[in-house]
């Protein structure tokens, strides 16, 4: 039999953000030129002091890497820049990969809440990817495509331990209202293919349609020499039906 893998107890991934004790006040930032492609790898050394010097007039890309720990309180960083910073940015990218023993990276902490304050902070977005989630429901992702209009690619998947899961009232919204996100080329979803109701919407959406691609995704994780790894296999859906592209597998290895 593979090994299970149990509920991790490390206490430095499963410690509260720095701040979270003392809600942080947040100020105005002031416009800079920033960088065109702004990368945090780690929450606990490149994020605090450094976002607002970053991201700014230049920037078109905000990224996080695998040691990076997601949570609303970074939502809000961004929020408080200035509007002319915000609204240039188009893509926001989440790079869930490590899932190793001593791991700090995923986005299990963002809620609804937070994400809605994401899609109302950067209304251009194009591409968002935030695999790595666990809180984020229909409501969540109704709020993004009512808000993100020029929205092409977007992915809310879960963590390796489940959660992030989509019922259909947000796949029905797509189907009903087709002035929403018109551009919309690539929805990426944790796989719930149980859910009868959801599939259904699902094949509902992707015929009515018929130029975006559905993709449902699970996560494993597997034993590696010790520690472990994150597998992602995923299930394409085009008008109504699987699609013959090959469904992708990938394997991020706990090292980096």
């Amino acid at each position: 039999m593979p090994p299970v893998r149990t509920e991790k107890t490390n206490s430095h991934a499963d410690a509260p953000a720095p701040g979270a004790e003392t809600p942080k006040k947040r100020f105005l930032k002031p416009a800079t030129k920033g960088i065109k492609a702004a990368e945090f790898r780690s929450s606990e050394r490149d994020w605090d002091g450094n976002y607002h010097r970053l991201i700014g007039t230049s920037t078109r890309i905000i990224s996080f890497g695998s040691e990076f720990v997601l949570t609303d309180e970074h939502i809000e960083d961004i929020a408080v820049l200035a509007r002319q910073v915000r609204e240039k940015i188009t893509q926001f990218s989440f790079k869930y990969s490590d899932v190793s023993y001593d791991a700090k990276n995923d986005a299990k902490e963002v809620t609804n809440k937070g994400i809605i304050c994401l899609a109302k902070t950067l209304p251009n977005l194009k591409v968002l990817e935030l695999p790595g989630t666990r809180l984020i429901t229909d409501y969540g992702l109704i709020g993004l495509i009512q808000n993100c209009f020029q929205m092409r690619s977007l992915e809310v998947t879960g963590a390796s331990g489940g959660g992030g899961r989509i019922e259909g009232k947000a796949l029905d919204e797509l189907r009903g209202h087709p002035e929403l996100v018109p551009a919309l080329k690539s929805l990426i979803l944790v796989d719930n293919e149980q859910s009868k109701v959801f599939m259904k919407a699902m094949r509902e959406v992707s015929m009515a349609r018929p130029a975006l691609t559905i993709s449902l995704v699970s996560k494993s994780e597997t034993k590696n020499y010790g520690d472990w790894d994150l597998e992602e296999e995923s299930k394409h859906y085009k008008n109504g039906r699987k699609s013959s592209a090959k469904p992708r597998g990938k394997r991020f290895k706990s090292r980096y």
